[in-house]
Parts: C-alpha cells; sequence; structure tokens
C-alpha cells in the first residue's frame, strides 16, 4: 500500500505546473491503485506540504514557482482547462469581446462546459456552467450565435457594425441540422430563433426556423434590414 501511495504521489508530481487535476477523474483515470480514502488523504498531505494546491472542490494543481514564490493559476489556464478542445465555449462578454461586438470587459468569465458535474461552479473569478451536449467546432458557433442573439439588447457599447459582418460570417456555416441539435439541448426565447431566421432570411441563407414560431405572435427583436443599412 505504502508504495502504491508513493506511486500516485510521483504521477501527480509529474503533472504539468498550473494545469487543473480533477480529483475524481484523475483517480478513475490511474485505475485506482489505492483505496479512495488514502488517495484524498495523499492528496491532502501534499496541499500541507505545498506540493499541490487546492483550488475548489475536487480540483487541484501542481503550482508552478519562480526566485519571487508561487505563481498562482491564471484566469487564461482556468478557462483553458474548461474549454479544451470540444470541452466547453465562452459566453458572455468575453465571447462578445472576442467576436469584436464591444469593447466593454467584465471582470468575470462566464464558461458553459461539459466538464462540470454541477449545474455551476465558480472558481476564482471564472464561472463555469454544465452544458450536457456533444461539441464540435460547429456546434459551439452555433451556441455563440445564439447567445449573441439572445443578449443582443443588452450589450452595452454594440458595434452594428461589427454585428452585421459577424452574423454575414455565420450565416456561410449556418447549418438547420446544427441548429436543431443546439435547440434541442438548449433553451433560447422564441424571439432569439425569430432573430435569427430574421438574419438567415435577409442574408438569403435557407433555414427551417420558423417551425419554431407561431405565425399567430409578434416577436419583439431588432430590425435586422435596418442594422445592415446603418452599418
Amino acid at each position: 500500500m505504502a508504495n502504491n501511495i508513493g506511486t500516485v504521489r510521483s504521477i501527480l508530481l509529474q503533472q504539468p505546473e498550473n494545469v487543473i487535476i480533477e480529483a475524481a477523474r484523475f483517480y478513475q483515470k490511474s485505475g485506482k491503485p489505492v483505496s479512495e480514502q488514502s488517495y484524498y488523504k495523499t492528496l491532502e498531505r501534499m496541499t500541507k506540504a505545498g506540493e499541490l494546491v487546492h483550488l475548489t472542490k475536487g480540483m487541484y494543481y501542481r503550482p508552478k514557482k519562480s526566485r519571487f514564490g508561487m505563481v498562482p493559476i491564471s484566469e487564461k489556464e482556468i478557462v483553458s482547462h474548461f474549454t479544451g478542445t470540444n470541452r466547453g465555449l465562452l459566453v458572455g462578454y468575453r465571447l462578445y469581446v472576442n467576436k469584436g461586438l464591444t469593447t466593454q470587459v467584465s471582470k468575470n468569465a462566464e464558461v458553459l462546459s461539459v466538464l462540470v458535474r454541477e449545474h455551476k461552479k465558480n472558481i476564482s473569478n471564472v464561472s463555469v456552467s454544465k452544458i450536457e451536449m456533444e461539441l464540435s467546432p460547429e456546434i459551439k458557433s452555433t451556441i455563440e450565435a445564439f447567445e449573441v442573439l439572445q443578449n443582443y439588447g443588452r450589450i452595452q457599447d454594440m458595434n452594428t457594425g461589427a454585428f452585421a459582418d459577424y452574423m454575414k460570417s455565420f450565416s456561410k456555416e449556418y447549418s438547420d441540422e446544427i441548429a436543431d441539435y443546439v435547440l434541442t439541448h438548449r433553451t433560447y426565447k422564441r424571439a432569439t430563433i425569430a432573430f435569427m431566421k430574421q438574419c438567415m432570411d435577409y442574408l438569403g441563407v435557407p433555414c427551417r426556423l420558423g417551425k419554431y414560431l407561431s405565425s399567430m405572435s409578434e416577436y419583439k427583436m431588432p430590425d435586422v434590414r435596418k442594422i445592415y443599412e446603418a452599418s
């Protein structure tokens, strides 16, 4: 048992610096060489010794050290863990800034990720919400577009010219199949779906989003024609 504990410690010390270690997943992937109780005791001892840092419940990292002392894990490193290859995506103002829609920056980063088990998890100034769906670049791009449209009226200092360019670019990869998949797994307002349809219609992209809408309803949304005429 002692040798197995030493092996676990050795493997943990080989992990990259300032990269999140999810305790439960790491234990499963390591093949459970020791009892779960012994494993978590090892994590506790390594944390007390400064070999690991306890970031939040169930999450640790091996700290990077410089001649000035310990270098804390950064927001970028936390976000990278949850948004790496098909694991999640940024939403909120970090998304809007990345798309050039505004210069307003939020002090908090909002992330949707398949990695979290809870509905929502806060780590430092990063808020991670659970998303239960397969992710691909195309699916992430469609989620991003729906997020932008849903929050269009609340984005401060919106650059309408940049928005027009962004939607024109997105329209070239729009897919009804992917939109259906996203709308099956995430809830967006009918007005948001109508806004997406209006954008695709204006840009000459065939879409079947009308099936989600009622011909008897009037949806409150921006006038896409006026946005493009003004841009």
